[in-house]
């Protein structure tokens, strides 16, 4: 075969094609065109959108004609791969850009745009188009006419993108939101002006808004970055957490493939929310529960739950943005994607990262729940003590009526002497006056809870049974008093059953008393000498309720006898307990004590005023799922 030289040829359409799908939206093209203003050594960028135009001028160094040619009109050069040249000319900024591909983000919205550019009060002008025809096309130069600049003097540059094919947003909100968000920071002598249709409006950092809203915290690194008064004065005490800044360092190839050790710092904050309503995704590209990576005060990754979550309930509650500067070390492989919208996983810097991560945000979700609990017991506690004042106010107006009927029954009865029929007469006469005060029993009445299950923690297997049976009838989880149930709604807010029973049932106006289900065993008076409450807790429960149940029903385990005060002249419902196959079949009834149950289920749904399911939905239901028949 004969010598020859093989050369690679990118064909100038490259341009276009690497163009067309690099950027999924207006904002991450915007995030570009920005960075490179401040790469720019620029104070001020101003991003201009109109109906027909969208626009980004700075007031950075600008280009030469050199430097246009050399520099920026190279598609892929390398913006730093040194130290040497990490950062900017000027202010020594750390560098967001480094592939050279950030020009093509123009390209992406438009057909073509506007290059000008002015330093040292010389301006450069030319057209870049999305297609290039040939290899040795000569861009076209702009004459003064085609374009005019609107914050530009002396040096700058202005990207201008006439007819861009994106929808322009509706409100100038949304394009702040959006903004902030990928630049959530205040950022050291760089601002950035959103000009929309004419008002121009200051980007606002999207940090301090964000954690104004939220109800735990987590401040990993440097504490100053977060000043005291933008933490929310909550109510409830916000949930704070201080964490020093990760620091791991790591063993790995550089860009010259030579071994180098590199430390992998992180720092940042991560939050839960208060709550996730109101959150006003409409105006938004961007979800508002995230947990975005930054690099260099640039967003490389927007969300990075989508890759650790566990689909935990309060994970729809975190927030946060998280630094990590060595994601762009300079004499290290490029880890960001070519759109800036993630990183390269199979780096090791990436698992080192990730695995911090995960630590704290279950250290996030761990300290939600903390507050959770402490906002629910809180509400608990506001509505129970709103039901105590209404009835103190009812059982007032009762005392004060009371008193009120008997006086004026007395003056009216006098010392005259009336029949029976005009007494009946008196009396009816005061009762009416009476009835718009019984309307205050049922107010009462709704919230109290109905339906009591006593029992004993060693005994939670058959109690829980009785408990989802009523649940299936569709009794309301907070209508029930269960001390040992995994549902919150059946746990009083107040740990004294008894001081609950006696403020409602026995010191109360209303005549509705409880109804008790009871579920006895040997476990109910053999005292355990190492945890006596165990058993001494049911026998309180049952001398408690006693005097506050309207009826009771005894559900009796195994061969134990339940004794009096427990109505034992009705006939109980028998149980006998027997480990099922995988533990999920824990009753052993024969046919008859099926139907019992039942009954008694059934029994309990109606006289407590709830419509229950027939008979064979119960059954069928009972059998299916809990129980095992012997003959």
């Amino acid at each position: 075969m004969e010598n020859r030289e093989f050369k690679l040829k990118v064909s100038p359409r490259m341009l276009e094609l690497l163009s067309k799908d690099l950027y999924t939206n207006m904002y991450f093209v915007l995030a570009e065109l920005i960075a490179n203003a401040y790469d720019a050594d620029a104070e001020n960028v101003y991003v201009y959108i109109d109906d027909n135009e969208i626009r980004v001028e700075d007031d950075g160094n600008g280009m030469s004609p050199d430097n246009l040619d050399a520099q920026y009109l190279v598609v892929g050069g390398e913006s730093r791969n040194s130290e040497a040249n990490a950062k900017t000319s000027n202010k020594k900024r750390l560098k967001m850009g480094r592939k050279g591909v950030g020009k093509l983000a123009a390209l992406s919205i438009s057909k073509g745009f506007k290059l000008v550019t002015v330093q040292n009060g010389q301006s450069v002008a030319v057209f870049i188009p999305h297609r290039i025809e040939h290899d040795d096309e000569v861009l076209r130069i702009l004459d003064a006419s085609e374009y005019s600049l609107k914050s530009i003097t002396q040096h700058g540059t202005a990207i201008i993108m006439e007819n861009p094919n994106v929808s322009i947003p509706k409100l100038q909100e949304t394009v702040m939101r959006n903004l902030a968000k990928i630049f959530p920071n205040d950022i050291e002598d760089f601002k950035i002006h959103i000009v929309y249709k004419g008002t121009k409006k200051t980007l606002v950092p999207d940090e301090k808004d964000v954690i104004n809203r939220l109800a735990t915290f987590i401040s990993i690194g440097d504490q100053k970055r977060y000043l005291e008064n933008d933490l929310p004065k909550n109510e409830l005490s916000l949930q704070t957490m201080q964490l020093d800044e990760f620091c791991e360092t790591i063993s790995m190839l550089d860009s010259q493939n030579h071994p180098r050790e590199l430390a992998v710092k992180i720092y940042g904050w991560i939050g839960t929310y208060k709550t996730t309503r109101g959150m006003k995704k409409e105006i938004n590209e961007f979800s508002d529960n995230y947990l975005a990576i930054f690099a260099h005060n640039k967003m490389g990754l927007r969300n990075v739950l989508s890759i650790i979550g566990k689909n935990r309930v309060y994970e729809s509650y975190v927030v946060g943005n998280l630094y990590i500067d060595a994601f762009e070390a300079p004499d290290f492989p490029d880890m960001a994607g070519t759109n800036r919208q993630g990183y390269n996983e199979s780096d090791p810097r990436w698992d080192v990262a990730l695995k911090y991560i995960r630590e704290a945000t279950d250290k996030a979700v761990r300290l939600h729940e903390q507050f959770a609990a402490a906002e629910k017991a809180l509400k608990d506690a506001e509505k129970e003590a709103k039901k105590a004042e209404e009835e103190a106010k009812l059982k007032k107006k009762l005392e004060n009526t009371t008193k009120s009927m008997v006086s004026n029954i007395s003056s009216r009865l006098g010392s005259s002497e009336l029949n029976s029929d005009e007494i009946k007469d008196v009396v009816s006469s005061e009762i009416e006056a009476m009835k718009p005060l019984l309307g205050f029993k049922a107010t009462i009445d709704a919230n109290k809870k109905k339906i009591m299950i006593s029992q004993t923690l060693k005994d939670k297997q058959v109690s829980d049974v009785i408990y989802q049976m009523l649940v299936f009838n569709g009794v309301p989880k907070q209508d029930i008093i269960y001390s040992n149930g995994s549902d919150p709604e059946t746990n009083l807010p107040e740990k004294d059953i008894y001081g609950y029973l006696k403020k409602f049932f026995i010191n109360s106006a209303s005549t509705e008393m409880i109804y008790v289900l009871f579920v006895t065993s040997k476990n109910v008076v053999d005292v355990d000498p190492a945890h006596p409450s165990v058993s001494w807790g049911e026998l309180m429960e049952i001398g408690a309720a006693w005097v506050t149940q309207k009826d009771h029903w005894i559900f009796n385990i195994d061969d134990f006898k339940p004794e009096q005060p427990l109505n034992i002249e009705d006939k109980w419902v028998s149980i006998y307990t027997k480990p099922g196959e995988g533990g999920l079949k824990i009753l052993s009834l024969t046919e008859a004590m099926v139907n019992s149950f039942c009954n008694k289920i059934i029994h309990t749904c109606m006289v407590c005023g709830y419509s229950p399911k027939t008979f064979e939905e119960n059954k069928e239901y009972l059998i299916s799922n809990y129980i095992t028949i012997y003959p």
